[in-house]
């Protein structure tokens, strides 16, 4: 018997995406406000095309969000190391949204590693260090991570169909480094509006050596990008490109975010009326030019609160911090002065950190938030944000000899280099 050309499972992807192509492009506006105003009914509809991954922790749609975006550089059989640092944060509620660029040639103290430049974080301990380490040092509360190879870029680019860009200046780099070797490969994009593919437009978000002031002009181009890409998120062509693109999402996309929130994040996103953009960087005052003990050029902090000032003001969500909502952190994996930094990590991150020791749960393997039932209070968002960052599960049960509503107990599954 002869198959029917289209199977039940690629009927039901059909279904999704026409209803939404026809919700995008017969009554945007009330669609858009429909599913702005439920993002637990795109979720749904979303998990059908985008199943979510085994054990992520949710994310409501609504809730105030802070993304880590991480650009990855592998060029040979080198570890991936990150080459570009972008912080989204997001608050749907609102409709705000900022990036923030982070120097990947910040002097840093990596955990398990000690000091070195922001970028190495990621290649020594994965995706999960490279996140503390910005919550640790640079007090950013990131909720949640998204890292991109080189390659899985090109090809979302392509399979978007390209993106259009207002290139500002002429980048001609004889010296552009290849993708696959240490050899060079030499570029010209032209200036002007032009729709780039995914390799140029990878060429122009990497672009540095072109510009006299290198790693601020390349990252305003990264910024300028993710702007076009937003601006064409919502387009009826980009819907269109869906069955192709959504593959290439789960194949491509390192992340922590469930697969079927990115909808939701994605489209909270495109819709915020304006997007701040920050640097930390030369230029703002906050970084300035050094030198490593081994010889590294290094960019260091001018000032001790210059960073942590920026990062208050674009980041943090101050319910998280209201009374009444204090945290115990308590380490439970022995390793020494766990516990103090991570306190010291959450307090920059705005959280009432009331003490830090030593729990009698000794010899945990696996961090938990603990909602301690023994001290009352309405902390569930604090507690599940915590959760978010941390990565960890949150339980509630009564936790003695701790007076706050919430207790972190650290395993020795907390991010250190490997």
């Amino acid at each position: 018997m002869r198959k029917p050309w289209i199977t039940r499972r690629r009927r039901r992807v059909l279904a999704v995406l026409l209803t939404l192509l026809a919700l995008v492009v017969a009554v945007p506006a009330a669609a858009a406000t429909v599913l702005l105003n439920n993002p637990a009914a795109l979720q749904s509809l979303s998990a059908r095309v985008l199943p979510v991954q085994p054990g992520v922790r949710a994310w409501d749609g609504r809730s105030r969000v802070v993304v880590a975006l991480f650009g990855l550089t592998q060029r040979t059989t080198e570890p991936a190391r990150t080459d570009t640092i972008l912080v989204l944060t997001l608050d749907p509620t609102r409709r705000q949204a900022s990036l923030l660029s982070v120097p990947r040639d910040l002097w840093v103290d990596i955990p398990g590693y000690g000091y070195g430049k922001l970028a190495i974080a990621y290649e020594v301990g994965g995706p999960r260090l490279a996140v503390y380490t910005l919550q640790r040092e640079l007090g950013i509360p990131v909720d949640y991570y998204a890292a991109l190879t080189f390659g899985g870029f090109t090809r979302l680019v392509d399979a978007l169909g390209g993106v259009t860009i207002d290139v500002p200046q002429e980048l001609d780099d004889p010296w552009y480094p290849c993708l696959t070797t240490t050899a060079y490969c030499p570029i010209d994009i032209k200036p002007g509006v032009q729709h780039l593919d995914g390799a140029t437009a990878l060429e122009f978000v990497r672009e540095r050596h072109a510009f006299a002031q290198q790693d601020l002009a390349r990252v305003q181009d990264q910024q300028a990008f993710l702007a076009a890409l937003r601006h064409q998120a919502l387009t009826p062509s980009t819907l269109l490109r869906a069955s192709s693109l959504l593959p290439l999402v789960r194949r491509e996309l390192i992340t922590d975010l469930p697969y079927n929130a990115l909808p939701s994040l994605g489209l909270a996103y495109a819709r915020a009326p304006h997007v701040t953009h920050s640097y930390i960087d030369i230029a703002s005052g906050l970084v300035q030019s050094g030198w490593s003990s081994d010889g590294q050029s290094i960019l260091l902090p001018t000032m001790s609160d210059g960073i942590p000032a920026l990062v208050r003001r674009l980041t943090h969500d101050p319910t998280l911090g209201r009374a009444g909502a204090g945290v115990t952190v308590w380490d439970g994996s022995g390793t020494t002065g766990l516990s103090a930094g991570v306190g010291t990590a959450l307090r920059r991150d705005g959280f009432v950190v009331a003490g830090v020791g030593s729990t009698p749960h000794a010899g945990r393997t696996h961090t938990v938030v603990v909602r301690n039932t023994l001290v009352p209070g309405s902390v569930d968002d604090v507690t599940q944000a915590l959760g978010r960052m941390l990565q960890a599960p949150v339980l509630a049960q009564p936790e003695r000899g701790a007076h706050t509503p919430i207790v972190v107990l650290l395993g020795s599954d907390m991010p250190t280099a490997q």
